[in-house]
């Protein structure tokens, strides 16, 4: 099973086993911060591609979701949503 996850790092490593670093290209990202259950995530999505509708913005094709500490409060889950843009 293909999975894609993301972390930053602040320098380069070597592949190893079945981690393999994949490098994204510099620029410039529509974000959102979602707060909330991951069911209503879509709603941020939304909201994504209304703004860069009206704004005339283009994506690159790459998008990710980057969740924060998990609680069980889930009025509290926060989820930082980005796209890429062309």
């Amino acid at each position: 099973m293909g999975v894609d996850f993301g972390v930053e790092v602040t320098r380069s490593f070597p592949s190893s086993g079945e981690v393999i670093l994949v490098e994204t290209p510099a620029g410039k990202v529509a974000s959102a911060l979602h707060l909330g259950p991951y069911i209503e995530l879509k709603r941020t999505h939304d909201a994504i591609h209304a703004y860069a509708a009206a704004n005339q913005l283009t994506f690159a094709g790459k998008s990710w979701e980057i969740y924060g500490d998990w609680t069980e409060d889930v009025s509290k889950l926060e989820t930082r949503i980005e796209y890429l843009l062309s």
